[in-house]
């Protein structure tokens, strides 16, 4: 990322804004991920003898979608990590 401090960026570190925008945006994944998943258990609560939970099905399709992105990126995030010997977050491994 250039910027007017640093025109040409260079080797990923830890300390690189790239990087941390990198595991700041695979823990908004996990986050949202979260919190639709909160939102069906609320909608099972709400309607526990019906069959069909208006809203329901498309929030565990929605969950399902953001844990599969997040569990691709995540992969692919730690070999770039250790490629570059860069610091892996604990919740990454």
């Amino acid at each position: 990322m250039t910027s007017k401090t640093n025109p040409t960026p260079g080797p990923l570190t830890d300390d690189t804004e790239s990087w941390k925008r990198t595991l700041s945006i695979l823990a908004g994944i996990k986050q949202v991920a979260g919190e639709v998943r909160a939102e069906a258990r609320q909608i099972e609560a709400a309607y526990p003898d019906q069959w069909i939970k208006p809203g329901h099905w498309e929030r565990a399709d929605l969950v399902s979608a953001l844990n599969n992105a997040y569990a691709v990126m995540s992969a692919d995030v730690r070999a770039i990590a250790r490629s570059r010997n860069i610091a892996v977050p604990e919740s990454l491994r």
